[in-house]
């Protein structure tokens, strides 16, 4: 009916091994499972998986319930590995949110290094539209090689550049040197 309690001198280590190690709470409360490292600055939780070749190889799940991962200000959160899937389960807006929201020197940034095609950053909305806007006051820069707008429909306006804010409204058209 009483607890147990391992312990070991700070030198010396506890092993626990076996077939396979199944560790569960037997308590409805926040923390019923708790993994703590604080002693000094140099310590660390690590999980690692030798020699698993399965795409969940290590897996973490919530059945029921959101996963949060949080690291201080100062530091980073690195995901990397073969392909990086990100994918939502729910029909909503805001599905996926990439979102900044701390101070005014913020960014967010997507850079392909080395890909060289000419897809090597797509951005494809395969059913609905894609809306890019700025503030008032801040420009939409589009700059490359060769730049191609195209339609896909056959009706009137299937290009249309628009101005409908005031009287002083332009819209320019400009070949500097060809």
């Amino acid at each position: 009916k009483g607890g147990i309690d391992i312990d070991a001198d700070e030198n010396k280590d506890i092993n626990i091994s076996g077939g396979q190690i199944l560790i569960s709470s037997k308590t409805n409360e926040d923390n019923a499972i708790y993994l703590l490292t604080d002693i000094g600055v140099t310590e660390s939780i690590f999980l690692h998986n030798n020699k698993g070749t399965r795409e969940s190889a290590i897996k973490i799940e919530a059945t029921k319930g959101g996963i949060d991962i949080d690291a201080d200000q100062g530091k980073d959160i690195n995901i990397s590995g073969g392909q990086v899937l990100i994918s939502s389960k729910t029909d909503e807006e805001n599905a996926i949110n990439l979102l900044t929201d701390i101070g005014t020197t913020e960014t967010i940034v997507i850079n392909n290094k080395k890909g060289i095609n000419e897809a090597a950053i797509k951005i494809e909305a395969t059913k609905g539209g894609i809306l890019m806007v700025a503030d008032e006051n801040k420009n939409i820069n589009i700059s490359g090689g060769q730049i191609f707008m195209s339609s896909k429909t056959n009706e009137v306006d299937a290009i249309k550049l628009l101005t409908n804010i005031g009287t002083t409204e332009t819209i320019i058209i400009n070949n500097k040197k060809g």
